[in-house]
Formats: C-alpha cells, sequence, structure tokens
C-alpha cells in the first residue's frame, strides 16, 4: 500500500461488508471526514486477527505445503480506482514435473489470494463464509483473481482452510453499490441511512437527483 494512501480515499474489503449489510450513512460520515472511524486498538478480537497473522500464514503453509508471497499488498480496480484490496498475501502454486518445481508466473489464473481469519472457537467454516462473503468477494473482484483461500483459527484448539471462488453475480451487485455510494461520498450527498444490498440487481439508480448509469461489467 502507497505510505500515504489514506482509507478514507477509497473501499476496501471491511468497508464493503458494511455495505452489503447497509451500514450506508454511518460509512458515509467516515469517508467525508464527518466523523472518525472506531478505534479498534482496544478491540481484542482485532487486535488478536493482527498479531497472529504471521502465525496464520505459517500454519498455512506447513498444513497446505503451498507457498505464501507478496504479503500485505494493495490491488486497485482498473475501472473504479477508488476500490481497494488489502490483501494477506498471494499463494503461487508449485507444479512438479521431475525433480525442480516450476513456480506459476504472477497474473497467472492460478495464483490464488489468502485472507487469514481468528474467530471464537464457537464459529465455524460457514459462518465465516457468511459473515465475510462481501469482503472476499470484493477481494476477487479488485484483483481479479477467481479464488481465495481462508486460513481460519477457531479459538486456539482448532484450524481450517477454506477455499472461496469468485460469484458474478454477486460482484455486479457489489460493484454497483460501490459506484453508488462513492458516488454520495464524491458529491458529499448523504446516503440513506440504509440501503437493502437487493436492490442492486438493476443497471442503474438515482440519489433522488442524479441519474446513475452503472457500466456493466464485461
Amino acid at each position: 500500500m502507497k505510505k500515504d494512501f489514506d482509507r478514507k480515499q477509497g473501499i476496501g474489503g471491511s468497508d464493503a461488508t458494511r455495505l452489503y449489510k447497509g451500514d450506508w450513512y454511518e460509512l458515509w460520515q467516515e469517508k467525508t471526514g464527518e466523523t472518525e472511524g472506531a478505534d479498534l486498538s482496544d478491540v481484542l478480537p482485532v487486535q488478536m486477527g493482527i498479531h497472529t497473522e504471521d502465525f496464520n500464514i505459517r500454519w498455512f503453509e506447513k498444513q497446505t505445503g503451498m507457498k505464501v508471497d507478496g504479503k500485505q499488498e494493495t490491488f486497485f480496480h482498473n475501472k473504479y480506482p477508488y476500490m481497494y484490496a488489502h490483501v494477506d498475501g498471494l499463494i503461487y502454486p508449485e507444479h512438479y514435473g521431475g525433480d525442480e518445481p516450476t513456480i506459476i508466473n504472477k497474473g497467472s489464473e492460478d495464483v490464488t489470494l489468502l485472507e487469514c481469519k481468528h474467530t471464537n472457537a464457537f464459529s465455524n467454516p460457514k459462518k465465516v463464509a457468511d459473515n465475510y462473503k462481501a469482503q472476499l468477494q470484493h477481494y476477487l473482484m479488485v484483483t481479479g483473481y477467481p479464488k481465495i483461500y481462508v486460513s481460519m483459527f477457531f479459538g486456539n484448539m482448532k484450524y481450517e482452510v477454506m477455499e472461496v471462488t469468485e460469484d458474478k453475480e454477486f460482484q455486479d451487485q457489489l460493484e454497483n453499490a460501490e459506484v453508488l455510494f462513492w458516488h454520495f461520498v464524491e458529491k458529499k450527498k448523504a446516503p440513506p441511512d440504509y440501503i437493502a444490498f437487493d436492490n442492486f440487481n438493476s443497471k442503474e439508480f438515482s440519489d433522488g437527483e442524479t441519474i446513475i448509469p452503472i457500466i456493466p461489467r464485461k
């Protein structure tokens, strides 16, 4: 990520989750500088995730035999540069044909994203998939990669890896929602407190004054 990059300048994975859940107005206030985002420095689950991330990556490599590179890389959408994805790692699969492995080149469809999660002992992969659906699909949408592995610790006794693949229909809806939200940010026009995600199936929306064309994904 650029050293001078300000999260207020764009829409990241956590923001996508908030839009998916309908939390538009509070997020708009943060992006326009009307309010400060929540201070997460004393939120234990958040800090546990941050401080166990390196170990999570090493454990993933040990359990799967895959190599993780490009740790903490940030990608920007090729059409909407205010959409960004700050991923925990990139996985370059090794194909063994003889004694020496051949590493897939960066940019190949075989490259996979990695997301690390540390959640409570009573959770499970389905709950993680549901809770972070928008974040994971946002990452795939922004980067253009077709799948992401989620490396998950449940408390301190259970570990699992989940593979999530791209959902084009969901990504189209998410992209439409993010484009409309950023229109509100740029115009400094407050959105409704809540907008249901199901509204974003059509190709254009209105903010009450301006019809906003949505460019179909190709």
